[in-house]
């Protein structure tokens, strides 16, 4: 007798409408339940859909009637939720949603577009169907952007549309949408700013926060990070308070979020000089600045910043960034700024050499001339003034009021020069490095290191005195601004501190060193002159540097001292012994090696004296005390 199986056998062998005839007599059966109930179902479903794609609108709605019948179990999910998809396909707008379904799923999505439009227009406020559309204009705006040439009028238009849906925010929709507007704002073809303020950057997901690291283990800007930017970049544009304190937070957030984005900090400053609000400007001006010392843009920025306020140190930016680069294709605006700086300060005839090397170089090129220098080339001083033999020696002594300027509230660190080292490059390449040692504030100075280029005297031996200007970054990076000799002894930030060797490793030819609890460091044995022993004390000269496991300690000299070091680390004791096996332990929990117990002749209960160190317990990380030398007392 046939049953419910045989009918989901047929089913899988494409013999749908058998299987359905054969649904249609089992539910008839006395007896008949769920299983059958259920098998007819699935044929009516596969039916339905079957018909829809084929566009047979007749029987559909026989099937409709026998589906709408059958109540699957609320534990039949995967029933429950096909019964509802095939009723959908029943009504003109649930066909029209399959068809546009098939459309995407073949490339066609501009057509799937406007079947998702024409199921819209029979369900406006289906909220799947309006889902269902933006992910349509998305497929369909990301399609367009990969063709030649690239159709910015439809994405821009897809984009309009999908913000007046009634979709989900935040969603993962939403973001795509996002990432597909950067991609035109950042090709100048749409203002992102505008766009935020319609898509609402309160909707931005925790994952829109995270940038992207590639196999490479190169990192790419976040999706808000983007957005952001892009958005600072149309309120320079617009010049408008109003835009600028709405991107305000956004821009603050990020800034915090994303310290070693120089660039946000940049559009920052130029959104609040476009606004007038200079005073606010500086402080992201000099941090632009100090950031990149050596691109004349920078200063270009800076003295932007000045020149309405202090004339003459916009000058001396203007003339610095033209100290830093010699390619004449990008320095023809910072020039002519300058020029109107020197006009304003009665300097014609170096303004005249500024615009003349501007037009040779346009000429040259031939490029059109610049309105500005065109401008100042008709005024009336300029056919009588003769321009002077040269400006770069100017260049160089105005540029040092312009570093002044950016590193007056910076104080000079104390510090000595190091030695000479050499890394290796990713590329297979060496780099000569130098180490610094700065005064860190307490007894033991902070190592740092600089290229070997930024050391100005080149003949500097290690430990002469210099001070510094100049801070960390992010990564612990140590930025240097200025470096210069100062009077003082060598060495004179690194003073001598005592420590005592508490072991000796003979096959790394090493000692250890303990200066303090935390303090400690390894030198080699053939630092020291002569017999080394451990409870030795010897002068050290160390620094802290950082590793991948945080701070640690370099010793940069050592000799024999006869100084004691702090009773914190080595001290005499006298006490009776408790013997546990081959051990040793004082009153006052002094640890004593089984090596010392053995020579010195030590009992259970005797009564010793001697020195004990300091030491720390690997296994049971904590700090304790170790005999070094032991003598039975009477």
């Amino acid at each position: 007798m046939a049953d419910s199986n045989e009918v989901f056998a047929k089913r899988k062998q494409g013999q749908l409408d058998e299987a359905y005839e054969l649904a249609l007599q089992l539910v008839k059966e006395p007896g008949a339940g769920e299983w059958e109930q259920s098998a007819l179902a699935w044929c009516l479903i596969d039916l339905i859909k079957r018909e829809a794609r084929a566009g047979n609108t007749v029987p559909l709605e026989e099937y409709r009637v026998r589906l709408e019948r059958i109540t699957p179990s609320s534990k039949n999910e995967i029933l429950s939720g096909q019964r509802d998809y095939a009723l959908s396909l029943c009504r003109p707008d649930g066909r029209l949603r399959a068809e546009a379904k098939a459309l995407s799923q073949i490339g066609a999505h501009a057509q799937a577009v406007e079947k998702y439009h024409e199921a819209l227009a029979a369900q406006p406020g289906d909220v799947g169907l309006q889902t269902a559309l933006g992910w349509e204009l998305y497929r369909h705006g990301r399609q367009l952007l990969t063709q030649e040439p690239t159709n910015i009028g439809l994405i821009k238009r897809n984009l309009s549309e999908y913000l007046k849906l009634n979709v989900e925010k935040p969603a993962l929709l939403h973001s795509c949408m996002l990432q597909q507007a950067t991609q035109l704002a950042g090709q100048d073809s749409l203002n992102m700013l505008a766009f935020s303020r319609l898509w609402n950057l309160d909707a931005l997901r925790s994952d829109d926060f995270e940038r992207f690291r590639a196999e490479d283990g190169k990192s790419y800007p976040a999706l808000a990070e983007k957005v952001i930017r892009l958005a600072a970049k149309a309120v320079i544009a617009s010049r408008k308070a109003d835009d600028l304190d709405y991107l305000r937070p956004y821009l603050d957030d990020a800034i915090v979020r994303y310290p070693d984005n120089l660039w946000l900090k940049h559009a920052k400053a130029k959104a609040l000089l476009a606004l007038g609000r200079y005073d606010e400007a500086l402080q992201f001006a000099v941090l632009v600045t100090k950031a990149k010392p050596g691109e004349y843009w920078a200063w270009e920025l800076l003295g932007d910043v000045c020149a309405p306020s202090n004339p003459a140190a916009a000058l001396a930016c203007y003339c610095k960034g033209l100290t830093c680069s010699d390619d004449e294709t990008f320095l023809g605006k910072l020039r002519l700024k300058l020029a109107e700086a020197l006009i304003a300060a009665g300097e014609l005839a170096r303004a005249k050499w500024e615009v003349e090397r501007v037009i040779a170089f346009r000429m040259e090129s031939g490029q059109k001339l610049p309105d500005a220098a065109s401008q100042i080339a008709t005024q009336s001083w300029y056919a009588d003034t003769g321009p002077a033999e040269s400006n770069r020696d100017y260049h160089r002594a105005r540029a040092a009021d312009a570093e002044a300027l950016l590193l007056r509230d910076m104080p000079w660190i104390p510090a000595v020069i190091g030695e000479r080292f050499t890394v290796s490059t990713a590329e297979g390449k060496t780099r000569t490095r130098r180490r610094m040692f700065m005064d860190s504030g307490g007894a033991t100075p902070r190592e740092i290191s600089i290229r070997d280029s930024e050391l100005p005297f080149r003949n500097a031996s290690p430990g002469e005195p210099v001070q510094l200007k100049g801070e960390f970054e992010t990564g612990d990076k140590f930025h240097l601004y200025k470096i210069e000799r100062r009077p003082g002894a060598n060495w004179d930030v690194v003073p001598a501190q005592v420590g005592v060797i508490d072991h000796i490793n003979e096959d790394k030819q090493v000692a250890h060193v303990i200066v303090a609890r935390d303090v400690d460091g390894v030198l080699p044995l053939s630092a020291l002159a002569g017999p080394i022993h451990v409870g030795e004390t010897v002068a050290v000269r160390l620094a802290i540097y950082m590793s991948k496991q945080g701070e640690r300690y370099r010793i940069l000299s050592a000799e024999p001292t006869s100084e004691p070091p702090d009773a914190a680390v080595l001290k005499p004791f006298e006490s009776t012994v408790r013997a546990s096996g081959s051990m040793g332990f004082t009153d006052n929990d002094i640890f004593i090696p089984p090596d010392l117990m053995k020579t010195s002749g030590v009992t259970d209960g005797g009564m010793v004296s001697g020195l004990a160190l300091l030491n720390f317990n690997k296994k049971r990380k904590q700090w304790g005390w170790k005999a070094i030398s032991v003598s039975a007392m009477p």
